[in-house]
């Protein structure tokens, strides 16, 4: 586990906030210092209408925001990182790495 995250509860369905943090042996959320970014997970469901047509692949859109300038690791592990965050810690989702899509937005 490279990724810790802190979620935040929010209303809608298949939306998950997280404040995200490098994972180290001592865990300590809310250490600026460990902070990477802000992650937004969107689901997108097929239309069962779709279903009956043999496209049953979920997606996803993980939107990366106030991500830390401080970040030593190169955006592209980060958004290998963040898929596997997804995956594992996101309960009841059932979703392929590939159909991940990992968006940075620009920090505000």
């Amino acid at each position: 586990m490279d990724f810790i995250g802190i979620e935040e509860i929010q209303p809608y369905e298949n939306i998950y906030e997280y404040k995200i943090f490098e994972y180290d042996d001592v865990i300590e959320l809310g250490n600026e210092e460990k902070f990477i970014c802000d992650l937004k997970f969107i689901q997108l469901n097929i239309n069962p209408v779709y279903k009956d047509r043999g496209i049953d692949e979920t997606v996803g859109y993980a939107v990366v925001e106030n991500l830390c300038k401080n970040v030593k690791i190169p955006r592209q592990d980060i958004e290998e990182k963040i898929k596997k965050f997804i995956i594992q810690e996101i309960p009841l989702i059932n979703i392929k790495e590939s159909s991940i899509n990992v968006i940075f937005s620009l920090n505000k």
